[in-house]
């Protein structure tokens, strides 16, 4: 039998390593096949996500030049005077808000610059300029295409205004950028190395571009303007840039209210390269271990068999461990019970008699509370005190009402013996000297947790109450006082409406959840 089994167990473990060779397999083609269309539609996802970001961002310096531009006209005013102090400042007033890099320039009809924000100025004719050209040729707001400034050779793009007074040109208002405004957008947008954005024009001119071009390019011809843009304002394809022969993801969104197109588009080659060096690393890291699973599976086979013996017999022992638990348990509790036999058959005041008894019955309450729940290592403490405080009232037969207020905390078995005997004897002296057979008689008690295992006890009855200077110290004072150094802490009687016992004691668990 044990032959068969063995070869059976073999089998299984050719069966599985076979199997686990195939699904692997398929797993991974299945892997690299799905990962090739997730990688191409996150990279449309991730472009998409980009070119909106530049429209957004697009549309914010339109926004911001046009309204420069519009208050650079006001502060003009009537005479057009930009010289005059008041004119500066409202000049001045009207750029807040602008980029730091950008520039302002005011340029009379006859080709004098009037007014500049520009350091580095030189005065040059830029009317042969488009962005002057076409405001004088009466278009009233303009958008240029990527220029090379005549002053520092960096690539630029502007805005310009048509000027007039009653009716008549007098020049243009400027608002220049340089080409690396892009730069901190494309950063932040972590695209990763290869990508780029861009800002065209729809006639297909660039208006500016990160990584920087070389100079003006004309796309009316490419792919976007050919066939994209004619079907749709929005929308995402693959193809080899013109600038620069790298092929990527292009997204691309017309910005609302103007002639100009947002772009961002993602190296495929970078792209791709990220997925299959994870892929690479992915079969790195399984094709040795399944090589390891496939190679252990039978010495698994044979661990788990022998793990099933040694927890069979493991079972065993701890239900003949809990059985014996359980009878040593019970044969405390009935030692306690022979005991209390021993006492009532003594020649001692009845008084005597209770009070030993019940004790022997405080201390056999918590063996019955173990075994009868299995209760070995902590305690319910509201099931716990319960039991003890009924046999007390039951022994007394006192019809006073009986009032538990126990949060659901554990008690350990260590500090069970002593909470069980220190609970006794406080109840018991209200029992004894509350006078609570009179209507309305109640005793209390409340058990609270405060932190860790540190717990309050409070007993209260609502007698006549005493002065505890004026007790003697007897057995019960001693029992009290004993019971709560053992439990770690502290007590004291107050009197509100009677006696009040409150005690801060450890009972060695946290409570309960």
């Amino acid at each position: 039998m044990v032959t068969k089994a063995i070869a059976a167990s073999a089998r299984a473990a050719i069966i599985f390593i076979v199997a686990t060779l195939l699904i692997y397999s398929a797993i991974i083609g299945a892997f690299i096949y799905q990962g090739v269309n997730e990688q191409q539609d996150r990279a449309e996802a991730t472009a998409s996500a980009a070119a909106k970001a530049v429209r957004v961002n697009t549309a914010w310096i339109v926004e911001v030049a046009a309204q420069a531009l519009r208050r650079m006209d006001s502060a003009l005013g009537r005479d057009v005077q930009p010289n005059q102090t008041t004119t500066l400042t409202g000049l001045r007033d009207a750029l807040e808000g602008l980029p730091a890099t950008a520039k302002a320039y005011i340029v009379a009809a006859g080709g004098q610059t009037l007014y500049t924000t520009d350091p580095n100025f030189v005065d040059i004719d830029i009317r042969d300029r488009e962005y002057f050209a076409q405001p004088a040729a009466g278009k009233h707001f303009f958008t240029s295409s990527l220029l090379m400034s005549r002053l520092d050779g960096s690539e630029i793009f502007t805005f310009s205004r048509r000027l007039e007074r009653q009716g008549v040109f007098i020049g243009v208002a400027i608002i220049s950028f340089d080409g690396v405004l892009l730069e901190s957008l494309l950063e932040s947008l972590d695209l990763g190395p290869g990508s780029t954005i861009s800002i065209l024009r729809s006639d297909g001119m660039l208006v500016a571009r990160y990584p920087p071009a070389e100079g003006p390019v004309d796309l009316s011809r490419h792919t976007l303007f050919t066939h994209m843009l004619p079907s749709s304002d929005v929308g995402v394809y693959t193809a080899r840039s013109p600038v620069d022969g790298v092929q990527r993801v292009v997204s691309y969104q017309s910005v609302p209210g103007t002639d100009l197109i947002a772009l961002a588009s993602v190296s495929t080659a970078e792209t791709m390269w990220r997925f299959w060096r994870r892929v690479w690393i992915f079969l790195i890291v399984v094709i040795p271990t399944t090589l390891a699973l496939a190679l252990c599976a039978i010495w698994i086979i044979r661990l788990l068999q022998k793990d099933g013996r040694r927890n069979d017999e493991l079972e065993n022992a701890l239900a003949t461990n809990t059985m014996l638990f359980r009878e040593i348990h019970h044969r405390v509790k009935n030692n306690m019970q022979s005991m209390q036999s021993l006492v009532r058959m003594q020649n001692l005041p009845e008084a005597i008699k209770t009070d030993i008894q019940l004790r022997f019955a405080a201390m056999s309450a918590v063996h019955e509370h173990m075994y009868n729940r299995d209760a070995y290592a902590a305690l319910d403490a509201p099931a716990f005190i319960s039991s003890i405080t009924e046999k007390l009232f039951q022994a007394y037969g006192t019809s006073a009402q009986l009032a538990l207020d126990i949060d659901p905390l554990l008690i350990s078995h260590e500090r069970a013996t002593p909470l069980a005997l220190l609970i006794n004897e406080v109840v018991t002296n209200a029992l004894k000297y509350a006078d609570l057979e009179r209507a309305g008689a109640t005793v209390s008690i409340s058990l609270k947790g405060m932190s860790e295992d540190l717990a309050r006890l409070v007993i209260t009855d609502n007698g006549p109450g005493f002065d505890p200077a004026t007790i003697s110290m007897g057995m019960g004072t001693k029992i009290i006082r004993g019971m709560v150094m053992q439990l770690g802490g502290s007590h004291i009687y107050t009197f509100d409406n009677g006696t009040v016992f409150s005690a801060e004691i450890h009972i060695g668990f946290r409570p309960a959840a």
